[in-house]
């Protein structure tokens, strides 16, 4: 998994990056039209479309039959509990190609995700960082007493500044500590602790070139599964390690919907991939 978040990243920054000074809605609406593509092309290869086809004329025609004979109570029953079955059926059969798509789509929206669900941080924000241990170093005493603030040491690059010394919170098994950015670009921070070191990026606006819209990770975490498929922006932490995730506060991001209202960049997606493909469903010979 975390060989393909690696090539996922490289192609994903590397296609987007020509778009990074353009309003967000244009890079998404090309996405869309491609994921829109994608899904037609999928239909068309793996769903039964003589049955699909076969099922909307029975279900335009139980439709009818509750217009028809609305005045006959037993009918409109028999014909809605008809159109129950036929849509069950509808469902059943688009099931195939979904599944075929789930995981494509979610590798997309992961990685979109990173590049158009974040702002990045002007120059003098502050934010906050934090480091999650995997478990206290020591337990607490017999008095009740938490446990003594690990050794966990914090170096920024020159780009970002950290403003206060690390806040150990026991209860969360927690260091904290307050950054404020200073240049734009991509720095690094490194966290040292039980003897290992391990980096945190932290994405800084240019106001000058305007490229806002790059790859930001809010989130570093271990190497389980789950969290390598919903947070590929950077590499996993060592699943044995003694940090088990580094956070990063980003501001969350909306975008303009041609202008017409601002929304998550999720939902943008899903209205145009959704309408590009009814709307060349046609010239695909596809039936949806």
């Amino acid at each position: 998994m975390s060989l393909l978040n690696a090539a996922l990243r490289a192609v994903f920054d590397v296609a987007l990056r020509p778009f990074a000074a353009l309003p967000p809605i244009v890079p998404v609406t090309i996405m869309a039209l491609v994921s829109g593509v994608f899904a037609l092309l999928v239909y068309r290869w793996t769903s039964n479309q003589a049955a699909i086809a076969a099922v909307k004329r029975r279900l335009f025609g139980h439709l009818l039959e509750v217009r028809l004979f609305n005045d006959d109570l037993r009918a409109v029953l028999a014909a809605q509990l008809r159109l129950l079955r036929e849509n069950l059926t509808y469902l059943r059969l688009n099931l195939v190609p979904l599944l075929w798509m789930i995981v494509p789509f979610m590798l997309l929206i992961a990685q979109l995700q990173f590049h158009y669900g974040y702002s990045g941080l002007d120059v003098g924000e502050r934010t906050l960082l934090t480091v999650d241990l995997v478990a206290p170093d020591a337990e607490p005493s017999a008095d009740g007493e938490p446990p003594p603030r690990p050794d966990v040491d914090l170096e920024a690059s020159p780009g970002v500044a950290v403003e206060t010394p690390g806040v150990w919170v026991p209860s969360l098994h927690q260091v904290a500590w307050r950054l404020r950015a200073l240049e734009p670009g991509r720095h690094q921070l490194v966290v040292r602790t039980g003897g290992e070191e391990f980096t945190k990026s932290v994405f800084v606006v240019d106001p000058e070139n305007g490229a806002r819209w790059v790859r930001r990770s809010p989130t570093r975490r271990r190497a389980a599964i789950l969290d390598q498929l919903l947070y590929p922006a950077e590499p996993s932490l060592p699943r044995d390690g003694p940090v088990d995730r580094i956070d990063i506060r980003y501001p969350a991001a909306s975008i303009s919907f041609f202008g017409l209202f601002d929304l998550h960049w999720l939902f943008a997606f899903l209205i145009l991939s959704i309408g590009l493909a009814f709307a060349l469903r046609n010239r695909f010979g596809v039936t949806l």
